[in-house]
């Protein structure tokens, strides 16, 4: 009996040292149990209160949850899910330079508590039966959000302060991997007091922080390997963080690029010939065998007798495609979508439009130097690469006076003609659609003097287009009253659909051997939109090519508007598709390779 009541009592001991851990017996593992020593009484007392050896789970139930509490770990089931789940979703790892490194493919998202990760928990005390954790995690965790066919692209925009407060612009690309959707909606965790300056190609709605960005009419259909994009311009109180992202109810996995590589920093006091790149990262040569492209072929261009030439004295017309705003659109500043302009769109010229002071939004020049003239001059490093010309357009259309920014412009053109002063690519328009009432002689004309001289300072053969009044429209002003420099030309803009009754006035300025550069035009009518006048815009391209006469069509962009010359939602990387074009884009397109 005896020997029966000592071999139980050391079953009772052998679990107390398997509960607590320990590798020899002492007073305080028998006193964790209740036992002070071993002895006949204790033993007697140990059979009466045991009954069953069996009971002693409930001894070990007891010992952990006191032995656990000092180490905030009394609950085993939440401690042991919450470790998996912490190595679940690895977090976007920031860089010096802004960028952030990709992440892989997420694992679902679990919606347990963190671990407490003060002291790491032992495991060799979690002795809580599978069961058990079971149970809780049953009656506690929510379900986690399951993987999709989706996968996600950040890509950044912009990155700056103002007001106190955290600003930014993201464009967001949804591919499809899976089945075709007719329909998607996706769900961003936001920074606390979010609010959107600008979006595009979605609606968008936020809730604390949550925003939610369900398709427009035109583009909830995406196809099995086919991308969708939406963006926005946002404020909030802190940073956005690049993080997940969930699609039609299901996480989407996620990587981060940033567009261009850039990090804008907003800075109204920013001076923008200050932290410049060295002149040494412009590409130094075509990534073209030499003499196939545009540059290699034709060189520094001038003005001849009324006509654009090239360095063997030869007319040459440059015919392209301009951008929309540089920082409404920063996506479409890549090599990919300058490369298919040159090689499928038959363009020797990109035209960069970078506004100044656009309806005081902050992404203007005015509003964001340094990360404005950072984007422009990733262009101009693009098409210098691609050895096409490229077009630097001061784009002034608010306010429609150009003399109100006199000492920016001054500022502006000393940078870029410096940096690029020994770059025959570069060609310089000064302000772009003077307005509002502003005459030549009295606004136009003597702005222009003052900022003439400081571009030839630095590059004293390049090509300068000047604006003329009435948003590029009177072309004809300039002929009573020139300006006095060389290689000049007067800028004339039309839209097909408003602007019939000009071309009279531009044939007259043409026979009276007035330099002409269309650095604009579009299909439809002035505003951009409405509809396209294909009949009329053929007239006058007829006209331009038979004159020599150098254009750029407005917009390479997908911005829901007839202007534009890509649909809505496509992406900005080039290669496009005949069923990626607009039909203003199809007829361009068509239009550049054929004539």
């Amino acid at each position: 009996m005896k020997r029966s009541i000592i071999m139980r009592t050391i079953a009772v001991l052998t679990a107390a040292i398997v509960l607590a851990g320990c590798a020899t017996l002492d007073e305080g593992v028998l006193s964790s149990i209740g036992v002070d020593s071993i002895t006949e009484s204790s033993v007697s007392d140990a059979e009466e209160t045991s009954g069953n050896i069996d009971d002693s789970s409930e001894v070990e139930s007891d010992n952990v949850s006191e032995n656990s509490s000092n180490e905030n770990i009394s609950n085993a089931g939440d401690t042991s899910s919450d470790a998996s789940d912490n190595t679940s979703e690895p977090e976007a790892s920031s860089r010096a330079d802004g960028t952030s490194t990709p992440i892989g493919t997420e694992k679902p998202a679990a919606t347990e508590k963190p671990v407490d990760t003060k002291e790491p928990a032992d495991t060799t005390k979690v002795v809580s039966s599978a069961s058990s954790a079971s149970e809780k995690n049953d009656t506690q965790s929510k379900p986690a959000v399951s993987q999709s066919n989706f996968t996600v692209q950040w890509k950044k925009s912009s990155d700056w302060e103002e007001g106190g407060k955290k600003c930014g612009g993201y464009e967001i690309i949804i591919t499809n991997n899976g089945d075709t959707v007719n329909s998607w909606t996706a769900e961003i965790t936001v920074p606390d007091g979010m609010t959107l300056s600008s979006s595009w190609n979605g609606i968008f709605s936020i809730s604390g922080n949550k925003m939610t960005v369900r398709n427009e009419s035109y583009n909830g259909t995406i196809e099995k390997g086919k991308s969708v994009s939406f963006g926005f311009n946002y404020a909030a109180n802190a940073s956005m963080n690049e993080g997940k992202v969930t699609v039609n109810g299901s996480s989407a996995g996620t990587s981060s690029a940033n567009s261009g590589g850039n990090n804008y920093n907003n800075n109204n006091n920013n001076n923008a010939a200050t932290t410049r790149k060295p002149a040494s990262t412009v590409p130094p040569a075509p990534s073209d065998p030499k003499g196939t492209t545009p540059v290699s072929q034709h060189g520094q261009l001038s003005v001849k007798n009324g006509q654009l030439a090239d360095k063997n004295g030869k007319g040459y017309q440059l015919r392209g495609m301009s951008t929309h705003g540089l920082t409404w659109f920063p996506e479409f500043v890549n090599e990919s979508a300058f490369r298919t302009l040159r090689d499928d769109w038959n363009t020797n010229v990109v035209r960069l439009a970078m506004y100044v002071d656009e309806w005081g939004n902050g992404q203007c020049y005015m509003g964001n130097k340094s990360g404005s003239l950072e984007l422009l001059e990733q262009g101009v490093d693009i098409c210098i690469k691609l050895d096409m010309y490229v077009i630097i357009d001061w784009h002034v259309l608010n306010p429609g006076d150009p003399s109100k920014y006199t000492d920016e412009a001054i500022s502006f053109f000393e940078t870029v003609s410096k940096r690029y002063a020994k770059y025959p690519n570069v060609i310089y328009e000064i302000c772009n659609e003077p307005n509002g009432g502003v005459s030549w002689s009295d606004n136009i004309k003597p702005y222009a003097e003052k900022v003439i001289p400081v571009i030839r300072k630095n590059a004293p053969d390049s090509v300068i287009i000047v604006g003329t009044p009435t948003w590029s429209q009177e072309i004809d002003k300039p002929l009573s009253d020139p300006l006095d420099f060389k290689n000049v030309m007067y800028a004339f803009h039309f839209y097909a659909a408003t602007h019939a009754g000009l071309r009279s006035n531009v044939e007259n300025c043409v026979a009276q051997g007035l330099p002409v550069f269309v650095s604009e035009f579009g299909t439809c009518d002035a505003s951009g939109g409405g509809a396209n006048d294909f009949n009329e815009t053929q007239k006058w391209l007829s006209y331009f090519d038979k004159q020599g006469i150098s254009y750029c069509n407005w917009s390479i962009c997908n911005k829901d508007e007839t202007c534009s010359v890509l649909r809505p939602g496509t992406s900005a990387n080039g290669n496009w598709s005949e069923s990626d074009l607009t039909e203003n884009g199809k007829w361009i397109h068509d239009w550049l390779k054929k004539h």
